[in-house]
C-alpha cells in the first residue's frame, strides 16, 4: 500500500457520525472505503464517533495506529 498523501487528513467529525475508512489502499476515494478491497483480505475500519472533535487520519499508509495518524509521514 503507498497511500494517498504524505500527510495526516484532518476530519472534522459529529456525534453520531460512523465512518468507514480504507485498510487496503486501493480507494479511490482514500481515507474512506468506496469497497476497492472487495478481492483483498481487508475490509474497512469503521468508527463511530460520540463526540464532536477533529480527527487526524493516516493518509500515507505508513502508521502502525491504522486508521489514525501516528507520525509516521515524518520519516518517510
Amino acid at each position: 500500500m503507498t497511500g494517498w498523501q504524505n500527510t495526516p487528513f484532518a476530519i472534522d467529525v459529529r456525534q453520531g457520525d460512523k465512518l468507514a475508512f480504507c485498510m487496503c489502499g486501493q480507494s479511490k476515494n482514500g481515507p474512506y472505503c468506496d469497497g476497492a478491497h472487495k478481492d483483498t483480505e481487508f475490509t474497512p475500519q469503521v468508527v463511530s464517533f460520540d463526540e464532536d472533535k477533529t480527527v487526524y487520519v493516516c493518509g500515507c499508509a505508513q502508521s502502525a495506529k491504522r486508521p489514525y495518524c501516528d507520525g509516521s509521514h515524518t520519516k518517510l
